[in-house]
């Protein structure tokens, strides 16, 4: 794991331009392990429909 193409990937991430997948493939690393590195740094991860909002809001989850 290349850990400055993580911590880009997390900034990215925690500023809605990417998502998980995204930060994941950015990365190189699987979604499950980015999900695991954003926890460990307390970064709350998003849940979106199955097809983003065109704006790329989230929806929240209650």
């Amino acid at each position: 794991m290349r850990t400055h193409a993580v911590g880009t990937a997390i900034a990215l991430y925690e500023t809605g331009d990417i998502t998980l997948e995204q930060a994941a493939n950015y990365a190189g690393v699987t979604p499950g392990r980015m999900a695991e590195s954003l926890r460990a740094r307390g970064v709350e991860i998003r849940q979106y429909a199955e097809r983003p909002a065109a704006a790329g809001a989230p929806l929240a989850v209650r």
